[in-house]
């Protein structure tokens, strides 16, 4: 069983990924497999350099997350050349893990619809949270209101993932809440651990 899972920023989504992991389930992270591609990977760096200059690396040469990210933000076309180096690496990792497990498998892409990658999985599963729970959390993570909402508004809808999503986990309660819901949709696939 492969499961995807998406849903806005500010959703909680690594959370739902840690409840499924404390139920035995192997996960796997888009975003922490980029970060970790962006730390480790000699050639991503060079494709960095190659695509956007010196401004996106750091004086030791490696790639600076918040320059890459202020460097494509509102350019789409820079955008688009960031993911066609990036996404073919991390969905290369990322199934390299899901053919290794050896019980159920749920991997957290943020882009999963905008990607078209829903296919790949037997469920895909949505996060949602209200808006303002969104912008909360985003505050929290150092996003001014404005910034926040610009880089939701970036995303597919929350309501279109929504009605995409195979099932649904809300976030606005608990974590207990939460973990039911998980311990919940476990249940129904038949897969409450490995």
């Amino acid at each position: 069983m492969r499961v995807g899972l998406t849903g806005g920023m500010g959703c909680g989504k690594s959370f739902v990924l840690s409840c499924f992991a404390a139920l035995g389930w192997t996960v796997a992270d888009a975003d922490s497999i980029t970060r970790h591609l962006l730390e480790t990977d000699a050639d991503v760096a060079l494709g960095l350099r190659s695509l956007f200059g010196e401004s996106v690396l750091d004086a030791e040469g490696r790639p600076d997350r918040a320059a890459i990210a202020r460097r494509v933000f509102g350019d789409a076309a820079a955008l688009r050349a960031l993911e066609a180096l990036l996404h073919p690496r991390v969905r290369a990792e990322w199934q390299r893990m899901a053919d290794a497990a050896t019980g159920p498998v749920i991997v957290e892409i943020p882009l999963l619809f905008e990607n078209k990658l829903e296919k790949l999985f037997d469920l895909n599963v949505c996060v949602t949270a209200s808006q303002t729970t969104q912008i909360e959390r985003l505050a929290g993570r150092g996003f001014d209101k404005s910034d926040a909402l610009a880089r939701i508004a970036r995303q597919l809808p929350l309501r279109e993932k929504e009605l995409r999503a195979d099932y649904v986990i809300s976030n606005n309660g608990s974590a207990q809440s939460v973990m039911a819901q998980v311990a919940d949709l476990a249940g129904r696939v038949g897969l409450r651990s490995a």
